[in-house]
């Protein structure tokens, strides 16, 4: 995209008017899918226009909270970010959609069992929910609609299983049942039900874009996307407004600043 282009998605998206548009670029823009033929932005064009913008505006644009945390930290700044709200008394992980996602698996790890290509448990455990959501997208409403009758004690018995398989241990040391039981009490069964079947419609669009800490103290849930220079990228702005309307919690952004002083 030139300069001139992505001038004109911004005055689009900012006045929502074409009047002072070249027909060329308008012709272009519709080609590109950015433009409908109703002459407004599609969603690609919107997420592409706000994906353009400061951090702090694209926050204001998608009514997300936006604050900055000034802490010294070696390393990551997710892991310092989720070491920090631990000391406030939270529970949690830096693994992006990792997290909820196993959980929704260990909810379905029955269905998805009985159903897997393999005939194999094991997979069923380790495969990427995408993944088996794609495959078994003609049983996606059965398999979804179990996560109704499946017990406290059977989901917690199915994340231990999953996150004792020694790919998903190595690869997300941080999965436990402390988080999956802390999960499953804060957050109500009909959601979860809502998420999978928003989640399987798009499996592999929705399975990136996630915040990164996952947090939870009590019934208080938190999604925070961690940054520190960048802003947010094209899969988040498709997957946090989704997802966000699902979810009755906080979905933020928080800019953290290495201090040098300590």
């Amino acid at each position: 995209m030139t300069k001139e282009m992505n001038q004109s998605v911004l005055n689009i998206y900012t006045g929502n008017s074409i009047e002072s548009i070249k027909k060329s670029m308008l012709n272009t823009l519709r080609n590109t899918d950015i433009l409908g033929i109703d002459d407004r932005l599609t969603v690609l064009g919107k997420v592409y226009a706000i994906s353009m913008m400061t951090l702090a505006k694209q926050c204001l644009e998608l009514s997300l909270e936006y604050d900055t945390l000034n802490i010294a930290y070696k390393g990551r700044p997710e892991k310092a970010l989720l070491a920090y709200y631990k000391s406030l008394g939270y529970i949690g992980i830096s693994s992006e959609g990792i997290g909820i996602l196993t959980v929704l698996k260990a909810f379905m790890l029955d269905k998805l069992a009985q159903y897997n290509f393999f005939n194999n448990r094991k997979d069923a455990c380790t495969r990427y929910l995408e993944a088996q959501l794609t495959i078994l997208k003609e049983k996606k409403g059965e398999i979804i609609s179990s996560i109704s009758s499946v017990s406290r004690t059977r989901y917690l018995s199915n994340f231990q299983e999953i996150i004792s398989q020694p790919f998903i241990a190595g690869e997300y040391p941080e999965l436990s049942l402390e988080f999956a039981s802390a999960m499953y009490d804060a957050i109500n069964i009909n959601i979860y039900i809502a998420l999978a079947n928003t989640f399987a419609e798009d499996p592999y669009k929705y399975r990136s874009g996630w915040p990164d800490l996952t947090l939870i103290k009590g019934n208080e849930v938190q999604f925070i996307e961690v940054k520190t220079t960048d802003k947010l990228h094209g899969s988040q702005l498709v997957t946090i407004p989704v997802m966000r309307n699902i979810l009755p919690f906080t979905f933020r952004v928080c800019r953290v600043i290495r201090n040098q002083n300590n």
